[in-house]
């Protein structure tokens, strides 16, 4: 039995509700006034590199390219001075009608008798309220358009939703296949060997390729052709659902930082998570810069960049508003507005960033390939420590990854429009880093996400869940959460654990519904999405409010969603809910050793429907078994103490609670320093003390266990004082008065 009368105090668990409420809205960028070049600044009128160590470089105009724009060398700062740097400049077109918006208006079905745009609402969620269908052997080819630049990177690209897991048959392999071919304007195909970082090969034509589980894109890489009149033609090699099928600008950056590029780009390493980077400037390519003529960031330094916009030309694939290789440089953006569309669209892709005052604005519908913790808004993949405040993000797929430990992100303002699976508002990969002061609000998605890590603390943020609608991945059952702490099972103390993570003193709203245009599906919120188990983590002080828009049917809401997990501390936290808002052994697994303590759960007010508090077990799966649960001592008002026990699969827990005992003399006045003894139902003595200064005495006592032998009362309880004995049940923390003789 645990002893958590040492707990935060309720009256502090809900000062620090109350502080997180006066959260201050975040900072974002501010639109400066351009200032007059000073004889100490070196101006920049045009594109190009700009890498003097110790200088100040100030823009005088607003500056354009029709690839990447600027590079800069180390110890440098470039104030934008209130203008604009635009990339991917280029006069690029789109193939007309490229997401079937518009039926098949401008593409060639003629051998693709199977060829049919239907709806995304009926057939399945992906980008748009249309796509095409096409049946194995079905060949679509677009109109031509125009590549106005010659000798650069495209990505001829078509998005493939996949299959939903549980149509796949259990093999994740058994997914949809297309092949990819551009040709030219006499018809010919278009075939590039291009010669990556580590091998040679075929990046155009793509055949055969499959998306990963959860839908992305097939993308084939062209480079080094001739400007000129191009068309893509699409082979459906199964049965598929294709959109979003283009030829894109690829690989652009507003603001370069470059060590070394990263020469990677073909569909396999996008697949296979390989970070790509400048592959353009890897050699001479004609109207590129050589990277001989860009400045070189090699060791440690910074580089400044401030008061001003970046911003992408074209809607494309693969770009970032600042990219940078220099793994020891730390960036610093202070005031500075990026603002970006298309596939893979990015912000920021630099090791390591100290940013404030910023605004991310980023029209990023999907990616390529969802797995893997990439092509977040700003992705800080290296391992130095960041901090990230008073800044904005809207849109993106996720908002923001950290990787380094010790990171602070704090004081931000997050609206994600999630769309692919597991892209959170905060990607928490840095451990003992600290996230607080935040307002995260999706459009669509999650919250935060500890994945595999450790000594995380979050705290003081207001975050605000609604149900979403089914996914590209998932159209029976998908979940949207607040935090996620996760480890698929890891073993205890595993350095692929998370454990030892902190969540307290925020202020979570959790909204769940149901979409009645999908009967079928279940959405899922939740606050706390628990499934770890190489050790405690620790959940206490927040304030959570559940609200169930749709409680007669069968979307799902809860506080807790804890399944799949070893451990947990969950403690002094307030709920109150319309709906049970406590899932153990859920349907995402088992459950072992989790306690609750000194919560209190609360009814919604005018909830006029009853419900049970504790959901246990799961009936469509026999292995989802509760294990050493404990609930003491938590307060529940206007709902009783039950638990809904689901399936066959075996529980077992203990029920405690706070026994207070007050001792008073015959005038009425407290009797302090008297010694009182508590023996169970089976006689044992299980306590003995004194009564403090106030006459009061407090304890925590078993009520029952459940195990396989069934339920085992240690109530009702025998208190003796002197001479006298009382006796009480515990089916709530209860407070007695004895008087004494």
């Amino acid at each position: 039995m645990l002893k958590h009368l040492s707990a935060l105090p309720k009256s502090i668990a809900i000062g620090l509700i109350i502080f997180s409420f006066s959260l201050p809205l975040a900072a974002q960028y501010t639109q400066p006034e351009p200032q007059v070049i000073t004889a100490n600044v070196i101006p920049v009128s045009e594109p190009g590199s700009y890498g003097k160590a110790g200088a100040t470089y100030m823009l005088t105009s607003d500056i354009s390219s029709d690839r990447s724009a600027v590079f800069l060398g180390k110890d440098v700062t470039l104030d934008l001075n209130g203008y604009t740097i635009t990339y991917a400049d280029g006069n690029y077109r789109h193939i007309p009608n490229y997401g079937f918006e518009e039926g098949v208006k401008g593409w060639n079905i003629s051998k693709a008798p199977g060829a049919k745009v239907v709806n995304t609402a009926d057939v399945h969620a992906f980008i748009g309220e249309k796509l095409m269908s096409l049946e194995a052997g079905d060949e679509i080819v677009s109109p031509y358009i125009d590549l106005p630049v010659a000798h650069r990177s495209y990505f001829a690209m078509c998005g493939v939703t996949g299959r939903y897991y549980q149509d796949m048959d259990g093999d994740i392999n058994n997914n949809m296949q297309v092949s990819i071919y551009v040709e030219d304007e006499k018809g010919d195909i278009v075939q590039c060997i291009t010669e990556y970082g580590d091998t040679t090969l075929i990046s155009s034509p793509i055949e055969n390729k499959s998306p990963r589980l959860g839908g992305g894109f097939i993308t084939a890489h062209l480079n080094n052709i001739p400007a000129g009149k191009y068309r893509i033609r699409v082979k459906a090699n199964t049965d598929c659902l294709v959109d979003e099928i283009d030829i894109r600008p690829a690989m652009d950056v507003g603001i370069g930082i470059v060590d070394q590029t990263h020469p990677y780009g073909h569909y396999d390493h996008l697949y296979n998570i390989k970070h790509a980077a400048f592959f353009d400037y890897t050699e001479d390519v004609s109207e590129s810069i050589p990277l001989s003529d860009m400045p070189q960031v090699e060791g440690e330094g910074t580089i400044t960049i401030k008061n001003g916009i970046i911003k992408n030309g074209t809607v494309g694939v693969m770009s970032w508003g600042i990219q940078s290789t220099a793994e020891k440089v730390k960036i610093i953006l202070d005031n500075v507005k990026i603002i970006s569309s298309g596939i893979n669209t990015t912000a920021v892709d630099v090791p390591s960033a100290t940013i404030t005052n910023c605004t991310f604005d980023i029209d990023n519908p999907f990616i390529i390939n969802r797995h893997g913790a990439q092509f977040y808004a700003v992705d800080l993949r290296g391992e130095q420590t960041s901090e990230v405040s008073y800044s904005e993000f809207f849109g993106g797929q996720g908002c923001l990854v950290f990787k380094g430990d010790h990171s602070s992100i704090h004081h931000n303002y997050f609206v994600n429009h999630q769309l692919v699976t597991n892209h959170y508002s905060i990607m928490a990969i840095g451990d003992s880093s600290k996230i607080f002061e935040n307002r995260i609000e999706p459009k669509v998605g999650s919250g935060i996400e500890i994945y595999r890590h450790r000594g995380i603390e979050i705290f003081n943020n207001v975050i605000k869940i609604e149900a979403a609608p089914p996914s590209c991945e998932y159209n029976d059952l998908y979940s949207t959460n607040a935090i996620r702490i996760a480890d698929y099972g890891a073993e205890k103390k595993s350095p692929r654990g998370a454990y030892g993570n902190r969540v307290y003193n925020n202020s979570f709203y959790i909204t769940g519904k149901k979409y009645p245009q999908y009967p079928d599906y279940i959405p899922l919120a939740s606050a706390i999405f628990y499934s770890a188990s190489a050790g405690d983590n620790y959940i206490f002080g927040n304030e959570i409010i559940l609200e169930n828009q749709d409680p007669e049917t069968d979307a799902e809401a809860y506080a807790f969603y804890i399944g799949n997990t070893d451990g947990g501390q969950i403690y002094n936290n307030e709920i109150t809910a319309n709906v049970t808002p406590v899932w153990i052994a859920s349907a995402y697994g088992s459950a072992a050793n989790t306690h609750l303590y000194n919560n209190r759960f609360s009814k919604s007010p005018n909830t006029t429907r009853d419900f049970i508090p504790i959901r246990m077990g799961y009936s469509e799966r026999s292995d989802c078994f509760a294990k050493d649960i404990e609930f003491c001592s938590n307060a529940f008002e206007n709902l009783a103490f039950a638990i809904e026990r689901e399936g066959e699969a075996p529980v077992s827990y203990e029920v405690y609670w706070t026994l207070t005992v007050e001792l008073i003399d015959s005038q009425g006045n407290k009797v302090k320093n008297e010694a009182v003894k508590i023996i169970n139902n089976n006689g044992q003595e299980v306590f003995r003390g004194k009564t403090d200064q106030d006459g009061l005495l407090q304890t925590e006592l078993a009520a029952y266990a459940v195990d396989k032998s069934g339920k085992n009362y240690s109530s009702p309880y025998k208190v003796f004082v002197k001479n006298q004995k009382k006796k009480v049940s515990l089916d709530d923390n209860r407070k007695i008065t004895i008087q004494v003789q």
